[in-house]
């Protein structure tokens, strides 16, 4: 029997395959957020001025008007990563509890968390705000992993050890370092390698015996 009780997974880039849905927004609307990008890596702007920014630029360039409902039709069209299916049912069968922390948008985490039968997923949600402009409710911000996957495991009345975290860039540090099991996937960040207990580079599936046998 596995130690491990609940696996973290991050969702962009680790079970989904874009390496972000707020990414993939932009490359459908051929926008390119790369500075304000840079100035929310820093901590310079907050979640609420980060998507104000993207928002901004999503209108400018869009025929239809940008709300919820079509930011959903766009997100619908995301795929996950090969193994991802496979992996949590595996998981599932041993008795190991899924989620997402993510700080991507809830309505793809909540798709495929149902899909999949994991819990109800941490992420963000878009909404159409009073002004007609898309708003956000922050509930995994990208700057504090940490503190939600505190709550989370004082929630679930989890010790460290029995918690698996898997990411794929820096933002996803914070998790590792509440986990007992850090695991690195399918990413060329130097920092992020670093401080994981495992590097995956290809099918997901790979890691069932890993985390099983923990």
């Amino acid at each position: 029997m596995s130690n491990i009780k609940l696996v973290v997974f991050d969702m962009d880039g680790t079970l989904l395959q874009p390496r972000s849905c707020w990414a993939y927004i932009h490359e459908h609307f051929g926008t390119d957020n790369t500075e304000m990008l840079n100035l929310y890596i820093q901590n310079k702007i907050t979640d609420q001025e980060f998507v104000k920014a993207d928002v901004k630029l999503w209108e400018a360039n869009s025929d239809k008007k940008v709300n919820r409902r079509y930011i959903n039709t766009i997100l619908d069209e995301i795929e996950p990563i090969d193994g991802a299916e496979e992996l949590i049912s595996e998981l599932h069968e041993r008795n190991i509890e899924t989620i997402f922390l993510t700080g991507g948008i809830t309505f793809l985490a909540e798709k495929w968390a149902e899909k999949w039968n994991m819990k109800k997923p941490l992420a963000n949600n878009l909404t159409d705000g009073n002004d007609g402009h898309l708003m956000i409710e922050v509930g995994a911000s990208g700057h504090a992993k940490g503190a939600v996957m505190d709550k989370l495991l004082n929630e679930l009345k989890l010790e460290k050890k029995q918690v698996a975290a898997i990411g794929d860039t820096t933002v996803d540090l914070p998790m590792f370092e509440r986990a007992g099991l850090a695991i690195a996937v399918n990413t060329d960040e130097k920092k992020v390698i670093e401080k994981a207990d495992y590097h995956l580079k290809g099918d997901l599936r790979e890691l069932k015996n890993l985390i099983i046998n923990w």
